[in-house]
C-alpha cells in the first residue's frame, strides 16, 4: 500500500515549522530572561605613548674643557692638587675626563649655563651616593670599615674633612680637622695634663681611624691595647696585678686631658678611695694613716708616693717596690 503523497508534502511542512522555531528560540528566550548570555569583552585600551621630556634626557660626558669654561680657577688648582697630579699616573685617567669622573656627565648642567632653575642644573648628590664615588677608588685597608663607622652613620660626607680641589697655601694640619667639630675635644687637650697634642708630638689619627675601627674607632682591639703600644711598660705580666690596669685604663685615666696629674679623672687619694674605701683604717689592715696627724698619708699626700709602681711589680707586695 502505498503512502499518499500529500503526506510527504504536510510532514514536510511541519519540519520546516519546527526548524524555524528553534532558530528564534535564542532570540525570544534572551527578551524574555530565561538564558544568560555572556557577552564577549571588549578589547582594552592600548596604552598611551610614554614620552620623555627634553630636561630628563640623559646626561652625557662633555669634557673638562667645557667644565673649565665656568669653573676655570678650579680646574687650575684640581691639576696642582694630589687627584689631579695622581689620576693620570694611577688611574691612566687624562684631564679630560677627570671632572666627571667624580661628578659624572655634565651636558645637562653645561647646557643649563648657569640658570640654577633650570632642572638640569643640579649636580649635587645626596652624601651616602658621593662617598660611594670616592669608595670607589678608596678601597684600602684602612678604609674597610668605613660603612660601620661612626662618621658614617652620622652621615659625614668624605669631602666634610678631604679638600679635592685644593686651595692656595698649606693644607690644614689633620688635628684641626678634626678638632673643628670635637669641640670639647679642644677643650680637654688643653688642659693642665694632656697628651702632647697641641704640641704637634702626637697626632688625632695616631690612636683614632676616622674611617672606622673594630672597636670605636680606635687603631687597637681595646682602649688599653691601644695604651700600651706606646705606655709599654704598664703592659706586664706582673707577679703583683693591679686589677684594673690589667681591665681598662679609662678606668682611672682621661685621655685627651684632665686638670689632675697624669690625665687622672680624679685627684688622689680620692681616685683611689673610689674603689679602696677604707684604706689605712683600723678596719683594714691595722695602719691607721687617716686618723693620726702623723700619719702616713698626712705626710706623703698621695698615694703613689709609697704605692709608686701602682701598675703592678714584681717584687714586694702593694705595689710599694
Amino acid at each position: 500500500m502505498r503512502t499518499p503523497k500529500f503526506l510527504f508534502i504536510l510532514a514536510a511542512g511541519f519540519l520546516g515549522a519546527a526548524s524555524a522555531v528553534g532558530a528564534e528560540a535564542p532570540a525570544a528566550s534572551l527578551s524574555s530572561g530565561t538564558t544568560t548570555s555572556v557577552a564577549a569583552p571588549a578589547p582594552a585600551p592600548s596604552a598611551p605613548a610614554v614620552t620623555t621630556a627634553p630636561s630628563e634626557t640623559a646626561a652625557t660626558e662633555v669634557g673638562a674643557t667645557v667644565c673649565a669654561s665656568c669653573h676655570a680657577d678650579r680646574a687650575e688648582a684640581f691639576k696642582k692638587s694630589w687627584h689631579g697630579r695622581k689620576m693620570p699616573a694611577v688611574k691612566n685617567l687624562p684631564f679630560e675626563k677627570s671632572c666627571e669622573s667624580c661628578h659624572g656627565p655634565g651636558s645637562r648642567h653645561a647646557a643649563a649655563a648657569g640658570d640654577k632653575a633650570n632642572p638640569g642644573f643640579a649636580t649635587t648628590l645626596m652624601t651616602a651616593e658621593k662617598n660611594e664615588r670616592c669608595l670607589s677608588c678608596h678601597n684600602q685597608r684602612d678604609i674597610m670599615n668605613w660603612k660601620v663607622s661612626t662618621h658614617n652613620q652620622q652621615g659625614l660626607a668624605c669631602a666634610k674633612c678631604h679638600k679635592v680641589h685644593e686651595t692656595e697655601g698649606p693644607p690644614k694640619p689633620t688635628n684641626e680637622v678634626c678638632l673643628d667639630c670635637h669641640k670639647k675635644k679642644r677643650m680637654e687637650i688643653n688642659l693642665p695634663s694632656h697628651h702632647p697634642i697641641i704640641e704637634g708630638k702626637v697626632a688625632c689619627a695616631d690612636c683614632h681611624n676616622p674611617h672606622g675601627g673594630d672597636f670605636r674607632s680606635i687603631r687597637a682591639e681595646s682602649d688599653r691595647e691601644l695604651c700600651v703600644k706606646c705606655h709599654a711598660e704598664k703592659a706586664g705580666p706582673f707577679a703583683q696585678e693591679h686589677p684594673p690596669v690589667a681591665e681598662d685604663c679609662m678606668i682611672c685615666h682621661k685621655p685627651h686631658g684632665s686638670i689632675n696629674n697624669n690625665l687622672l679623672k680624679q685627684s688622689q687619694p680620692f681616685l683611689c678611695m673610689t674603689c679602696h674605701k677604707m684604706a689605712h683604717t683600723d678596719t683594714t689592715n691595722k695602719k691607721n694613716a687617716f686618723n693620726k696627724p702623723t700619719g702616713a698619708l698626712m705626710q706623703r699626700e698621695t698615694c703613689t708616693n709609697c704605692h709608686f709602681n701602682i701598675h703592678g711589680n714584681d717584687n714586694g707586695k702593694w705595689f710599694t717596690q
